[in-house]
């Protein structure tokens, strides 16, 4: 009997602790969203629509063909990676002071990859200046973007757009075109 009721006072204290406090913001975690895309990504087949992954505080959403693996953390970073995994690509938020695209390469040049760099070229993404940078075979990734997110209620956002596995530039420009930045209208009753 004794063992019953404490199992149902645990069951009442973890429902509980999982519902945000009245007058509270919802942490991080509860920002992201996966929703249906009205239009297919290049990815897709023509009769199977992507998700969307979206993060409302780094600003982007991408569209995610149907059977890939998502993992990320709001505000932090998100990673995409096919069935078949033999690529992975991966958006993370660079901290700097300054948010130019100058200052972002500065960055790379100055860490662990700047002795990898073999290439520099201006690119877009979704419309917006970007540097595109592709690091030698033995480098920890095969490409990398860098772009600044739009402001979307809290300032822009540097963002490391990344690739990881196999150096198929197609397949991270097909990833890059699949990025889209959201606007403050877009995260209206989310923040």
């Amino acid at each position: 009997m004794l063992l019953k009721v404490f199992g149902a006072i645990l069951a009442v204290l973890l429902l509980t602790a999982c519902q945000p406090l009245p007058g509270t913001t919802p942490t991080p975690a509860a920002r992201a969203s996966h929703e249906t895309a009205i239009q297919p990504s290049p990815w897709a087949s023509a009769t199977v629509l992507p998700s969307v992954y979206k993060d409302t505080w780094l600003c982007f959403a991408v569209e995610v063909p149907e059977g890939w693996f998502t993992d990320g953390v709001p505000g932090g970073f998100a990673s995409f990676a096919p069935p078949a995994r033999q690529a992975s690509f991966r958006i993370t938020q660079v901290a700097l002071e300054e948010l130019t695209l100058e200052r972002a390469l500065n960055e790379v040049r100055r860490g662990p990859l700047g002795a990898h760099i073999q290439e520099i070229a201006e690119t877009f993404v979704d419309n917006h200046p970007a540097l595109w940078i592709t690091f030698q075979p033995n480098a920890e990734f095969s490409f990398v973007v860098l772009a600044i997110a739009p402001d979307c209620g809290d300032g822009p956002h540097a963002l490391f757009i990344s690739m990881a596995g196999a150096a198929d530039r197609e397949s991270f420009e097909a990833f890059l075109n699949s990025i889209r930045f959201i606007s403050p209208e877009d995260t209206t009753g989310v923040r």
